[in-house]
């Protein structure tokens, strides 16, 4: 497995702290024998570190983000977040009319500016899915919403995650 170490805010990486993160991703690969590649990003932000993982598993997305005031604390609940991660993803394939339970996350919104404008733009390849693997896949990333292409149809359509813990799906009229 291919494993990217990137720091932003923090002027040197111990060694010891990037051994231990390698050494961590050979540990979760026992979940999936066909791990293609990771990112780990450690960034310090006002005093806290931060540690963000994206995990690229055969044509999925696995992400997790660790925080805390000590870098290893940030590094072990980044881990363990990845670790439950990996479970729900096995257990859906050995059961795969479980869905699971929804995590609430919450994203304190920034204050406004006078006009709108684009800040971030991202791309992202669409892979045909069932809704319940969209489903699972909106799980994986935290996300509110999910684009993907349906496998029976082969047309680009939205599940997101409803306020009252269920689930919306919007499909395009032709």
């Amino acid at each position: 497995m291919e494993v990217n170490i990137t720091q932003k805010g923090i002027e040197v990486l111990p060694e010891h702290l990037e051994q231990e993160i390698k050494k961590k991703m050979q540990k979760l690969e026992k979940y999936f024998n066909n791990v293609q590649k990771a990112s780990v990003i450690l960034t310090k932000q006002r005093g806290q570190f931060v540690v963000e993982t994206t995990i690229f598993v055969a044509g999925r997305i696995i992400r997790a983000v660790g925080k805390g005031n000590m870098i290893d604390k940030a590094v072990n609940e980044n881990f363990d977040k990845l670790k439950i991660q990996m479970q729900k993803y096995n257990d859906h394939f050995k059961n795969p009319k479980r869905i699971p339970k929804t995590a609430g996350v919450i994203i304190p919104e920034e204050p406004q500016e006078s006009e709108p404008r684009i800040v971030k733009t991202k791309t992202f390849s669409v892979k045909p899915m069932s809704v319940e693997e969209a489903i699972l896949q909106l799980e994986l990333l935290g996300h509110d919403f999910f684009i993907f292409r349906d496998i029976e149809t082969n047309l680009f359509n939205v599940v997101y995650k409803r306020k009252d813990g269920n689930y919306g799906l919007i499909i395009p009229q032709e």
